[in-house]
């Protein structure tokens, strides 16, 4: 397999593992890429990914998208 599309496959497992977020693709990229270069890809265990630090994977999934809050212009 070469190695975008085991960079690919990684990022979607991440992906997929923490609740399909949208926004986060960037990261999700960047830590396949971590995974990749040191070998560790998931392919050969579960595809699971570890939440962000500081926060759990429960706490990942359930955080709800950010709203935007339209304000009234100054007349």
């Amino acid at each position: 397999m070469n190695r975008e599309k085991l960079v690919r496959d990684t990022a979607y497992a991440i992906w997929e593992a923490e609740g399909r977020p949208e926004g986060r693709d960037s990261e999700h990229w960047r830590l396949a890429e971590e995974r990749v270069a040191r070998g560790d890809t998931g392919q050969e265990k579960s595809k699971t990914a570890t939440a962000p630090k500081g926060r759990s994977k429960k706490e990942t999934a359930e955080k709800p998208a950010a709203t935007k809050v339209r304000t009234k212009k100054a007349s």
